[in-house]
């Protein structure tokens, strides 16, 4: 049988009994993408023989077959909320808490019980909260939420969501009349019109468009500008990641057309305020870069204890210029230079 007629039995349910046993004991040549989106399907057939089989399949799947699918934007969300229903596996969880795709009311539920630095997760996606705020209601009801998580908690809810900080306010995804189909919700982007600031019409000098653009973006609403550092450009985001708003540039940090390059660049930047640094400094991911790791370091701008603590990554010939850079903090310069007298005694 043919796998695209296979697939289409099973989901318009006239698929017989022999076969839906087959598939829920995972013997059938089915990408395992589908074969666990299937599975989950399977759970709720009204042969409690093949329910059953299809919940010991997936009990035995590999862990690590389970996260490349979980990992995956297209992943349906009936896979995300069974996973996260019914795995306390680490990894797991984390994998749809990070998954962009995964409701906000699975995350929501997830909130009242996952482990602290899987709460520090789900704080990191500011877009989700602003359409699911009852996360972090729900973060406040975890036991295992320590006193850092519920301040940082207690800061979004007043900036975001308090009775002065209106203007912050993101609406929720829209559903089409008429349907309860998850896929049906539109995605926050398509419900944020972005044409209302133009960038037609711009002068072609580089100077004089990022003046006209600047004076542009200083007309706008707090909340218009969290849109633009989400979803606006990279032009944007260049100036956004720089305003005096604290949530404005963070917003920056959190958007989903963030690249590797534009970090690189916002590490060197001497006009970002110290908490983006402290951001970027603090970020397994991003420090993964050297060039992240070496502005950082070379910025004056970069808290003392981030530049210090990113020292060890230095190349040795850029700690003999960092030795000598009078235009970084004396603390840094002396501990570049201790560190370059250290392994110059090591060498051979």
């Amino acid at each position: 049988m043919a796998q695209n007629n296979l697939l289409q039995l099973l989901l318009n349910g006239t698929a017989t009994k022999k076969v839906r046993m087959l598939v829920a004991s995972g013997s059938t040549p089915i990408p395992i993408n589908q074969t666990i989106e299937i599975l989950v399907l399977l759970l709720s057939d009204s042969d409690p023989e093949v329910s059953s089989r299809a919940e010991q399949t997936l009990r035995s799947l590999d862990k690590e077959e389970i996260i490349v699918c979980l990992q995956a934007p297209e992943c349906s969300q009936s896979v995300l909320e069974y996973f996260a229903r019914s795995d306390t596996d680490d990894r797991i969880l984390q994998t749809i808490i990070s998954n962009p795709s995964a409701s906000g009311k699975i995350v929501e539920k997830l909130a009242l019980s996952v482990q602290e630095h899987l709460l520090e997760r789900i704080l990191d996606n500011r877009v989700r909260i602003l359409q699911f705020p009852a996360i972090l209601k729900n973060i406040q009801k975890n036991p295992r939420a320590t006193p850092e998580t519920r301040r940082v908690v207690a800061e979004i809810d007043l900036e975001f969501f308090g009775d002065k900080k209106k203007e912050y306010v993101i609406e929720a995804p829209v559903e089409t009349a008429g349907s309860n189909d998850q896929d049906s919700i539109l995605p926050l982007e398509s419900a944020i019109p972005l044409d209302d600031l133009s960038l037609e019409g711009l002068p072609v000098d580089s100077e004089a468009r990022q003046a006209e653009l600047i004076k542009k973006i200083s007309s706008l609403s707090v909340r218009e500008k969290i849109r633009y550092a989400l979803f606006g450009t990279r032009e944007i985001r260049t100036i956004m990641v720089r305003d005096t708003n604290k949530e404005v540039a963070r917003s920056v940090l959190r958007s989903p057309k963030l690249t590797e390059n534009e970090v690189e660049g916002i590490s060197a930047m001497r006009g970002v305020a110290e908490e983006i640094l402290t951001e970027i400094g603090n970020s397994k991911e991003w420090i993964r870069s050297y060039m992240v790791v070496h502005n950082l370091v070379r910025n004056p701008k970069t808290p003392p204890a981030i530049s210090q603590r990113l020292l060890f990554r230095i190349r040795t010939k850029d700690l003999t210029l960092l030795a000598r850079d009078r235009n970084i903090p004396e603390a840094v310069r002396h501990n570049a230079t201790r560190a370059l007298n250290q392994r110059t005694r090591l060498s051979p």
